[in-house]
């Protein structure tokens, strides 16, 4: 028999880490604010989580999106849930003024660093760096968890930016802050075999080039997407793979994770001989034992 938990307000905040400050370089995120997002998310989607695992299925505690029932994908679900992800992901300027003046330096940064789209952590780096140089307290973030209840264990990687409470949505500004995450595979990470027509419309609200949105925004259009995919797995008799289910894929932007600002030019890639690239890169705010460093030197 599945036990949901109801929080309340106080615990709630307490859970959040409200207060916070911003990140800092190779800082780690694995308590309070960034952890409290993923289980607060873990927690209101745990009807999602139980119908996945076989369970009764359980009214949302998150506003209603991502209500995991087996009702169908018909096409008004399928409309309704890609209208939300596209205004979570891409709401109307007025909303967000913030967020479109970023969005255009991400834009600006990406376009510029073009010729290294094809080494992820290089390129990431890069877009890191300009948006720093643009005046944006921006930094690469590793997130990383453990295989646990059905979930297997996984690493992900994405450029953030820490905006402080004058530039953030009003909303946002009594937690001293607001973070945003920007991430040019944001869309291939939410792509399945066999898609339905339904689930392709829901994936096509997602911006094709790059996502640039709050974390919270990201974390419901997450919820709404992955339940829009076990639906359409399960609609061609398909199980749904531990790397699609509702926590893994919010594991991935809202859970602990290590923040690097360090982006210096010295980390990016090298031309080398005979038109070849030598990237030379290490796991971004994991840094190495005083053994391996030793070896390297050596080296």
């Amino acid at each position: 028999m599945a036990v949901y938990i109801r929080l309340d307000d106080a615990v709630r905040a307490r859970l959040r880490g409200d207060g916070g400050g911003s990140a800092s370089s190779g800082s780690e995120h694995e308590a309070s604010a960034c952890l409290s997002g993923l289980v607060q998310a873990f927690l209101e989607t745990e009807g999602a989580v139980a119908g996945e695992e076989g369970a009764a299925p359980a009214r949302n505690g998150g506003g209603g999106e991502g209500c995991d029932s087996d009702d169908g994908d018909g096409p008004e679900r399928a409309a309704a849930a890609a209208e939300a992800v596209r205004e979570l992901l891409d709401p109307p300027a007025e909303e967000d003024p913030f967020r479109i003046r970023l969005a255009a330096a991400v834009a600006a940064a990406m376009e510029a660093e073009a010729a290294l789209r094809r080494y992820g952590a290089a390129f990431r780096r890069a877009v890191a760096r300009r948006l720093r140089a643009a005046g944006y307290d921006a930094g690469v973030c590793k997130s990383r968890w453990e295989a646990s209840g059905g979930v297997t264990a996984g690493t992900y990687e994405y450029v953030d930016v820490v905006v402080a409470a004058p530039a953030a949505p009003v909303a946002r500004r009594k937690s001293g802050s607001s973070r945003y995450i920007v991430d040019a595979d944001f869309r291939a990470g939410l792509e399945v075999a066999r898609a339905t027509a339904e689930y392709a419309a829901v994936v096509a609200a997602v911006p094709a080039s790059v996502v640039v949105a709050r974390e919270e925004a990201v974390g419901r259009a997450v919820r709404l997407a992955a339940d829009a995919a076990r639906r359409s797995l399960r609609s061609h008799g398909l199980h749904v793979p531990p790397w699609r289910k509702t926590r893994y894929m919010l594991a991935k932007w809202l859970g602990p994770y290590k923040r690097s600002t360090a982006t210096s030019p010295s980390a990016m890639p090298v031309a080398g001989a005979a038109g070849m690239v030598d990237v030379k890169c290490r796991a971004v705010g994991f840094f190495p034992t005083p053994a391996s460093a030793s070896a390297a030197r050596i080296k």
